[in-house]
C-alpha cells in the first residue's frame, strides 16, 4: 500500500508539471492538488488519532424556516442558534449529520414534505459538519427534481454526501463513500428503511436497507481499501426510546458482515448505545438513535439530542476504535419576546450543559430534565464535555 501511495503522489506531481508546461487551467490543477493531498502521506508518524462526531436528524419544520429569515441580510440565517454547539463540532477531524430535508428550492415548506433553504446546509457547514448524509424517509419529498437539487446544492457548498444518487452510474462510482482522514480510509454506508411511500423516480436512487446490498457494499468497501467501515442507518420506530428487535437483529447482521461502527437515525429521540460482539470477535459500538439535532418538536425526549464522538487510533498495523462518548444538548426555542443579550435573534438555539446557566428559569428546568433523562438512558455511556 505504501508503494501505491508513493506512485500516486509521484503521478500527481508529474501531471501538475505537465499542466503547468501546457498552460492548463488552474481549475484542473486544483483538483489534482486536492486528490494528491487526500493521500495525506505521513511516513514519520507511528500512530495517529482521529475524532469522528455524529449529529442526529436535521429537521426543517415550518417555524424553523420562518424564524431563520433575517431582514437585515435579506436571506435566511441559522447561525445564531448554532453558535453554542459549534466549538464541539468544528474541533473534530470529521463531523457527519443526517440531512432530513430536501434542498429543493422554493416554496420552502416543513412537514410533511420538507424543503429548506440552501442557507440551512451552508450554516450547518459553518458549524463544522463536513458531511450530510441523505438516505432517509424524506429524501423523496420533492420528487426527482428535489433529490437532484439537494445533491447539486451540497456539491456547490462543498459538503460531502452519500445515500442518494442522481443515477446508477454515480452510485457505482461513489458508493460506498470513502473519506481519507490522516491517511486512514474510512468507508461510510448510508441507507433508509423507506421514503414514506413515495416512489423513487428513475434514474435517481435512494439507498434502501437490504441485507444482500449491505453485505455486498461492505465487501466492496474492503476491496477498495477501507481501514474502517461506518454504517449510518435510518431505521427504528419513531418516538420509541428503546431499540426494537428489528434494529438489534439488523445491527448484529451489519456487525457480523464487517462494519466497525453503527450510527442510527429516525426515531427523533435518543435510544441506547451498546457494544455488540461480531461473529469474528470484534466489538462494534452501536448508537441505535442519537435523536433530533434540531427541530420544532417540543415534547419531552424529542426536544434535544446528543453529539456522539468516536475516537479512532491508527498505527502501521492496525486501525481500531479506542473509545466513544456523548454530549447532550437541548433545543431552546426563542420567540421575538424572548430575545436578550444571550439569544439575540429568534430561532432555535442548541444548548449544551455548559450553557445551561444562560437560560431563563423555566427553560432551565426543561433542559435539565432532558439532560437527566438522557443520562439515565445512557448510563453505560460516558458523558463528556469533549470540546478540545
Amino acid at each position: 500500500m505504501l508503494k501505491s501511495r508513493y506512485f500516486y503522489f509521484a503521478f500527481a506531481c508529474f501531471v501538475l508539471f505537465i499542466n503547468a508546461r501546457c498552460g492548463n487551467s488552474s481549475k484542473s490543477s486544483s483538483v489534482i492538488i486536492k486528490n494528491a493531498t487526500a493521500l495525506n502521506i505521513n511516513n514519520n508518524a507511528d500512530s495517529v488519532t482521529i475524532s469522528l462526531v455524529f449529529g442526529g436528524d436535521l429537521m426543517g419544520h415550518g417555524p424553523q424556516i420562518r424564524a431563520a429569515w433575517d431582514d437585515s441580510l435579506n436571506d435566511y440565517n441559522y447561525r445564531s442558534g448554532f453558535k453554542f454547539l459549534k466549538p464541539y463540532i468544528e474541533n473534530s477531524d470529521y463531523a457527519v449529520a443526517n440531512l432530513e430535508v430536501t434542498l429543493a428550492g422554493p416554496p420552502f415548506t416543513g412537514y410533511p414534505q420538507f424543503s429548506s433553504p440552501s442557507a440551512y446546509a451552508r450554516d450547518v457547514k459553518w458549524m463544522g459538519f463536513e458531511a450530510l448524509f441523505t438516505a432517509n424517509n424524506h429524501s423523496q419529498d420533492r420528487g426527482k427534481s428535489g433529490l437532484i437539487n439537494t445533491i447539486l446544492t451540497l456539491d456547490s457548498l462543498q459538503i460531502d454526501h452519500t445515500g442518494t444518487f442522481i443515477d446508477s452510474q454515480e452510485f457505482e462510482r461513489n458508493y460506498p463513500f470513502i473519506k481519507t482522514i490522516k491517511g486512514v480510509k474510512i468507508a461510510f454506508l448510508n441507507m433508509t428503511y423507506g421514503t414514506n411511500g413515495l416512489t423513487v423516480e428513475p434514474p435517481t436512487m435512494v439507498n434502501m436497507i437490504d441485507t444482500n446490498s449491505i453485505k455486498r457494499d461492505i465487501s466492496k468497501a474492503k476491496d477498495n481499501g477501507a481501514d474502517l467501515i461506518v454504517t449510518f442507518i435510518h431505521w427504528g420506530l419513531e418516538y420509541e426510546r428503546k431499540e426494537s428487535p428489528v434494529q438489534k437483529n439488523l445491527a448484529q447482521f451489519i456487525a457480523d458482515n464487517g462494519s466497525d461502527l453503527i450510527v442510527g437515525m429516525h426515531p427523533h429521540v435518543v435510544q441506547p448505545i451498546s457494544n455488540i460482539t461480531a461473529v469474528d470477535g470484534r466489538i462494534v459500538p452501536v448508537a441505535y438513535s442519537i435523536g433530533n439535532f434540531v427541530s420544532n418538536q417540543r415534547d419531552r425526549y424529542k426536544n434535544g439530542g446528543i453529539l456522539w464522538k468516536v475516537s479512532i487510533s491508527s498505527n502501521k498495523s492496525k486501525v481500531k476504535i479506542e473509545n466513544h462518548e456523548y454530549l447532550p444538548f437541548w433545543v431552546h426555542k426563542v420567540l421575538p419576546q424572548d430575545i436578550d443579550s444571550n439569544f439575540n435573534k429568534r430561532g432555535y438555539y442548541l444548548i449544551p450543559p455548559g450553557k445551561l446557566k444562560l437560560l431563563p428559569a423555566l427553560m432551565k428546568k426543561d433542559a435539565a430534565l432532558f439532560f437527566n433523562d438522557t443520562k439515565e438512558l445512557l448510563s453505560n455511556e460516558k458523558q463528556s464535555e469533549f470540546q478540545q
